[in-house]
């Protein structure tokens, strides 16, 4: 009887079946575009709220250009692996959002700010804290290495890493994308720092690589695992060219 049944209302079965799967993907797709679509409006509201107090002004800020001529830097890359479980990573970052106010947003509102990395071309916009913040690490943002010069430093480096991977923390996941010539922003006290790509290459990932750039330029690096690799790091130079007040 129950085979009968089944046989009978195959194709009704069959229908209702492909409409729950159709209605799950749907709700997935949507739920990635509202992640993302949150994702930046809590970034814009945090680069606002920083532009405000860059606006306002701070007693404390030297505004000096810091001379520095360090030449290349050989940097410890062995805790940027993207081959760790992903999974553990954002269990890591949501616990401690959730420390700071519990919920979503404390993870652009709650924390302080320095700075920010917007890459238009990938659609690329994140706050920056200080290197002594907790915060500071690649498990939970970009990360501002200690060996790194701020962008006011004259000759410096600034030195950027992030995950690759396909987590909540793989800010650098799409920098694949990114071509000579592209450019980056980073608004730090009250200018804002435009970058240019002049170089792009890739090392074999031992736990530590050497910057190479112009020492005589003020540049910034990222760094992140290299697209489809376990193997490789990639390293982009991009040099500074403009420098404007920001105006708000």
């Amino acid at each position: 009887m129950t085979k009968s049944l089944i046989i009978k209302y195959r194709n009704f079965i069959l229908l209702s079946i492909g409409i729950i799967l159709i209605l799950l993907s749907l709700m997935l797709i949507l739920y990635d575009r509202y992640a993302l679509i949150k994702d930046e409006v809590f970034a814009n509201i945090s680069l606002k709220k920083y532009n405000e107090l860059q606006a306002i002004g701070d007693s404390n800020i030297d505004n000096d250009i810091v001379i520095d001529n360090d030449q290349e830097v050989d940097i410890n890359t062995d805790y940027i692996d993207d081959s760790s479980n992903e999974d553990n990573q954002d269990n890591s970052n949501e616990n401690d959002n959730n420390n700071d106010n519990g919920n979503n947003s404390s993870a652009v509102t709650g924390r302080d700010y320095i700075g920010f990395l917007e890459i238009s071309e990938i659609n690329l916009k994140t706050g920056l804290v200080a290197k002594n913040s907790k915060y500071n690490d690649v498990d939970k943002n970009v990360e501002i290495l200690q060996v790194a010069d701020y962008p006011d430093v004259l000759n410096g480096n600034f030195i950027l890493a992030s995950h690759s991977g396909n987590s909540k923390i793989s800010y650098f996941k799409n920098l694949y994308k990114l071509t000579l010539g592209d450019t980056a922003l980073v608004y730090y006290k009250e200018y804002i720092y435009h970058y240019k790509i002049v170089d792009i290459y890739n090392v074999p990932k031992t736990g530590s690589l050497v910057v190479k750039r112009d020492p005589g330029k003020t540049v910034m690096t990222l760094i992140t695992c290299t697209k489809d690799s376990k193997t490789e790091q990639t390293v982009y130079i991009l040099e500074l060219f403009s420098k404007t007040r920001n105006e708000v």
